[in-house]
């Protein structure tokens, strides 16, 4: 009994020295619990903070951006709204076609981006200039932008034709309140202005010796055409009714029905093969390329012109003339197959036709509708003219030699170029324009009479010889061009300019004849000069430098 006394005894003593480890184990595993979930909630905690730091790092760049990139939107969307009030800045010509007008040009635009509420806009400032001011300073423009006005009709835009405009415009985005100032983005834009040269033609037609104008009886279909006296209302200021376009579609338009969209009433008429005159009538033009009802007509150099046949291939005997020998006050404009009573002088502002330097020809812009002319198809001639352009409606070059003249135009993408001017006579020999540093004199036609004095340029030299190695051959042929002096001419060796203002003389009392005289800019020293020599662009985009781009 004692024996199992102490065996009990020993088992509950083991029993608890167990418990007693056991329950150490377990606070020591509960210490080393709660150390591990302390030092994860402090990595925890770091972590969050660290995480609280970038996120809260990143909110003012992030909102930057954002408005750095709707800003950036706005800013290109003002140089297009800009663009486009620039394109639209016109009115009606007196034809009634679009043309550009200097008073309708905005000197600032502003605007709302679509889509975005109005929050997000735009403010574009808009400077005019005659020359580039791509790569100048922000001092240069302001010298030398041209004075915008902000009025309406005449008293808006500017006073002078500009060629470039520079567009400054900035974005805004009202809803980044945190970033008030910042971010605003400065696009700036060069718009160059299409540049139309082109003449509004439109001019009477007289007889041969200036007494009497063409003037349609009515501006309506089957009106007839009359011979009115120079001196007598009809003809004593332009109207609509004795104005006339020859265009280059070489119909003899009356100007006044030449509107846009509208079909306008041309000269017309075809001689019958009897040989009499029939009086021609207006009717509407002809839409198509041939000649069914006798409106296409040829300047033959014989004061009248030549109808086609109703193919529009050839040429035919069908000259417009008055209807008898003598000129009298309504006398009635007629075709015949003959041109014995010719007697047809139009003025330069009736137009050209279709000559260009396609055609081989050399158009004054000044005299819109004359052309270089080998007198009389002389070579040896003593000076040479400005004549109405003699024209092939058929488009295969059949008229004379003495307006075909050869030169070359400057590459593209530069100013000038160096040529020689040249024609081929029927015998097929070149000939050179020689330039003369030799004044000669011509007898002037009475009135005023006496003699006049010029630098007249010839095919033959001072010697009388043709030659083409001389430098006096040599021409510089400028095209478009910042220096106006220059624009268009052709230059001599000397410096001087080919000019259509010489003196008309005894010789041909009609005509100016061609000198070379000190280049001024004037339009009689502009040849060839395009309808449209600049073509409308938008260019060299740049970010206005210290601009808070981010």
């Amino acid at each position: 009994m004692k024996q199992l006394t102490t065996r009990t005894t020993a088992m509950t003593a083991m029993s608890r020295a167990l418990a007693n480890a056991r329950m150490k184990r377990i606070r020591h595993d509960e210490g080393f619990a709660m150390l591990s979930v302390m030092m994860l909630m402090m990595v925890m905690t770091v972590l969050a903070i660290i995480v609280l730091a970038v996120v809260t790092s990143q909110v003012n760049p992030t909102l930057h951006a954002e408005k750095n990139s709707r800003t950036l939107s706005a800013a290109q969307a003002g140089i297009d709204a800009a663009a486009s009030q620039l394109r639209n800045a016109t009115s009606p010509d007196g034809t009634g076609a679009p043309a550009g007008d200097i008073h309708k040009l905005p000197c600032k635009v502003n605007g709302t981006v679509d889509g975005t509420g109005g929050e997000t806009s735009y403010e574009a400032k808009v400077q005019y200039f005659l020359t580039d001011p791509v790569d100048e300073d922000v001092t240069w423009r302001n010298s030398n932008a041209l004075t915008c006005y902000t009025g309406t009709g005449i008293n808006g835009g500017v006073r002078s034709v500009p060629k470039y405009a520079m567009i400054t415009s900035e974005g805004f985005d009202a809803t980044s309140t945190s970033q008030v100032g910042r971010a605003d983005r400065i696009v700036e834009s060069a718009y160059t202005f299409q540049l139309t040269t082109k003449r509004i033609s439109g001019g009477m037609i007289l007889d041969t010796d200036s007494a009497f104008c063409l003037v349609a009886t009515a501006a309506a279909a089957g009106s007839n055409i009359r011979y009115r006296p120079a001196t007598s209302t009809y003809c004593q200021d332009q109207s609509e009714l004795n104005s006339w376009t020859w265009a280059d579609d070489y119909m003899l338009h009356l100007s006044a029905t030449s509107l846009d969209g509208k079909i306008p009433l041309c000269i017309t008429g075809r001689a019958s093969s009897g040989g009499g005159g029939n009086p021609v009538t207006l009717q509407p033009c002809t839409t198509t390329a041939q000649d069914p009802l006798g409106q296409r007509w040829a300047w033959t150099g014989d004061y009248t012109w030549k109808g086609q046949n109703a193919a529009n291939t050839s040429q035919i005997n069908s000259f417009i003339v008055n209807e008898d020998s003598n000129v009298d006050n309504g006398d009635r404009l007629s075709v015949s197959t003959s041109s014995g009573f010719r007697s047809l002088t139009p003025l330069p502002a009736v137009g050209k036709g279709n000559a260009s330097y396609d055609t081989k020809q050399v158009v004054n812009f000044n005299l819109y509708g004359r052309c270089l002319d080998v007198t009389r198809a002389n070579i040896n001639a003593n000076f040479m003219i400005a004549y109405p352009c003699k024209q092939d409606p058929a488009g295969n070059g059949g008229f004379l030699w003495n307006h075909k003249w050869y030169y070359d135009e400057p590459p593209l993408g530069t100013e000038s170029v160096t040529t020689k001017i040249t024609v081929i006579p029927s015998a097929g020999n070149t000939y050179c324009l020689n330039t003369t540093a030799t004044y000669r004199t011509q007898a002037r036609p009475d009135p005023p009479g006496g003699n006049a004095s010029a630098l007249f340029p010839r095919f033959v030299n001072g010697s009388g010889n043709k030659d083409c190695s001389s430098g006096n051959t040599e021409w510089i042929r400028t095209g478009f061009s910042n220096d106006e002096d220059l624009a268009y001419t052709f230059r001599d060796n000397n410096g001087k300019c080919l000019s259509a203002d010489g003196p008309k003389t005894a010789y041909e009392p009609q005509w100016t004849s061609i000198v070379v005289v000190t280049c001024d800019g004037s339009d009689n020293q502009k040849w060839n000069v395009p309808e449209n020599p600049v073509g409308a662009s938008l260019g060299d985009f740049a970010e206005v430098p210290g601009t808070d781009a981010g």
